[in-house]
């Protein structure tokens, strides 16, 4: 079994988020919408749309590993995330697999469905915990389908997806490991809202499409810098300015596609 990095959880009388909410972004509070969700296509339903559609979702819990989605499965549910993370990943015939998205609150698990393909090109898991809502893809397409703020919202999400995977393919063909992984941790902080992230070395390899040993040594000359800690479990960030120099330019290209999309950074969107 690989070195685990796990995340603080709250303590008290009930259940807390399975990170903590990174002090450093702004903006500092929780976006909301008026509509109560955090999920950003969720938030869009409008008056009209949401008394049938919405009273179909189904809050769900999203544990770390939580597979949502499996190459060619039928998709009966959608996912669209409140909290937390979840991996796209792409696999080869041999079992090797490389991210091709991240998925946070700005959007939803189950694009290929929505756009009237059964199954998923793709292998789709948390990785890092959170909650969402759950709701029937046919019910949803059918909704899609009609136009609105929510169609609207998705085809923004759409794209941005496109943008992220046509990025992170350059990325790992052209940029060495070091700043490829600072590229991937400050997104995942910034779509999970925390500095403090839980990941195991063979996960985080898949991720940035490197050998483990590779990976290993990329995180301890980050570590050694004084941008990141890791230890039993805990990756935090403690350098966020040093870590993005130290990232390659997919990061702040990135976060500008983002922004021209949505109007907003990841932390804002809502």
């Amino acid at each position: 079994m690989g070195e685990h990095f796990c995340l603080k959880c709250g303590g008290g009388g009930h259940p807390k988020p399975a990170f903590r909410i990174r002090e450093a972004m702004e903006p500092k509070h929780i976006s909301t919408s008026q509509s109560g969700y955090r999920n950003r296509i969720l938030a869009r339903i409008s008056a009209s749309e949401s008394r049938e559609l919405l009273a179909q979702a189904e809050p769900i819990d999203l544990p770390l590993g939580k597979v949502l989605r499996e190459p060619a499965s039928a998709d009966k549910f959608l996912y669209f995330l409140e909290e937390g993370m979840a991996s796209a990943t792409a696999l080869s015939s041999a079992g090797a697999s490389v991210e091709v998205g991240l998925i946070g609150r700005e959007g939803f698990v189950g694009i290929s469905s929505v756009l009237g393909h059964p199954g998923s090109p793709h292998h789709t898991i948390m990785q890092v915990a959170g909650r969402g809502f759950s709701l029937p893809t046919g019910s949803f397409r059918a909704e899609f389908l009609r136009g609105g703020p929510m169609a609207h919202a998705v085809h923004d999400f759409i794209y941005a997806q496109l943008a992220q995977a046509a990025q992170t393919a350059l990325c790992n063909r052209l940029h060495a490991t070091e700043p490829r992984l600072a590229r991937w941790l400050l997104m995942t902080s910034d779509i999970v809202e925390a500095d403090t992230l839980q990941l195991t070395q063979e996960f985080l390899a898949q991720m940035i499409g490197a050998e483990r040993s590779t990976a290993t040594i990329a995180a301890g000359a980050l570590k050694r810098a004084g941008l990141i800690d890791y230890h039993r479990g805990l990756v935090t960030i403690i350098n966020r300015p040093m870590l993005e120099d130290a990232a390659c330019e997919c990061y702040s290209l990135l976060r500008a596609q983002f922004r021209a999309i949505f109007g907003a950074d990841r932390a804002s969107v809502g």
